[in-house]
């Protein structure tokens, strides 16, 4: 069986049907044999299934686990690992692949360690979203050209694997395996520092500012936008990477203003022409 023909004979149940489990849901149709949904807001699980995101929904996760093959854990990082944890206690010993599409590895693939060996574990991130939540805001579209990093444990399978990277190509995604220690090092300088320096600046910020800034501030501070439940969760289960990059974010800012001090616009110019080139060089990375 070719891989493409071994993913749609599988049956995917997601757990958490909000912006990133409803969007991988709408990218999956066509590519699967059916997709499932799981979510402990009723209004959720029939908005799912009104707009054909799933073909089935339930708040109990005892009456979805039974028939799928895979399960995507979408939600965030505290609940995911609340809800790993307790998996035994609600699916039978039958073989069922586990993947989380959170965004922290470390202590979710700690989890997923922990559970008994017919569940086959695999940890994913995808590097699309918005700050508004909600399955009301899932588009398929969100995931097109984005990264999704793939993280193995050493019990991962090949078969899991392999059914991993065609799940990842069927949402439009480009694949990238990486450890949990290496992502979670990594992200805390692309993704968790910038939110809560979004946070510093807007609490800096005088809120009558407001009518005269133009693109910057928004700029700037659009993470801050991000619903506490994800930032959270987010910052709090990566907070020793989190912190580290903080604090050299910190000795920059202070650089900065030691040059501002002195009146050292030469120096000071260099910094921004260097700052300049590097962001152009990490977009041109980023764009892959």
């Amino acid at each position: 069986m070719e891989e493409s023909d071994f993913l749609r004979d599988q049956t995917i149940a997601i757990l958490g049907m909000g912006l990133i489990g409803g969007s991988i849901a709408m990218g999956l149709r066509g590519h699967v044999r059916s997709i499932l949904g799981v979510d402990n807001d009723p209004l959720t699980c029939q908005i799912a299934t009104a707009k054909g995101f799933v073909d089935a929904a339930s708040e109990d996760i005892r009456q979805i686990l039974p028939q799928a093959d895979i399960l995507i854990v979408a939600t965030p990082v505290s609940t995911a690992i609340e809800l790993i944890t307790a998996l035994p206690s609600v699916h039978d010993g039958t073989p069922l692949m586990v993947m989380d599409v959170t965004s922290t590895k470390s202590k979710i693939m700690a989890a997923m360690e922990f559970l008994p060996p017919n569940f086959d574990i695999i940890g994913g991130h995808p590097l699309a979203g918005k700050e508004k939540l909600g399955i009301c805001n899932a588009e398929k579209e969100m995931l097109y050209g984005a990264t999704f990093t793939l993280t193995a444990s050493e019990r991962t399978s090949e078969r899991a694997k392999s059914l991993a990277l065609e799940l990842v190509k069927a949402v439009g995604c480009k694949p990238f395996w990486i450890d949990a220690k290496t992502h979670d090092h990594n992200l805390a300088a692309t993704s968790h520092a910038p939110h809560l320096l979004a946070v510093a600046l807007t609490n800096a910020t005088e809120k009558e500012y407001a009518r005269l800034s133009g693109g910057g501030l928004s700029s700037a501070t659009r993470l801050a936008s991000t619903p506490t439940s994800m930032m959270l969760s987010m910052v709090m289960t990566n907070a020793e990477n989190t912190i580290a990059k903080l604090r050299e974010i910190q000795a920059e800012i202070d650089k900065i203003i030691a040059l501002m001090e002195a009146d050292d616009n030469e120096n000071l110019e260099e910094l921004l022409i260097a700052s300049r080139a590097k962001r152009e060089e990490m977009m041109h990375i980023a764009r892959g």
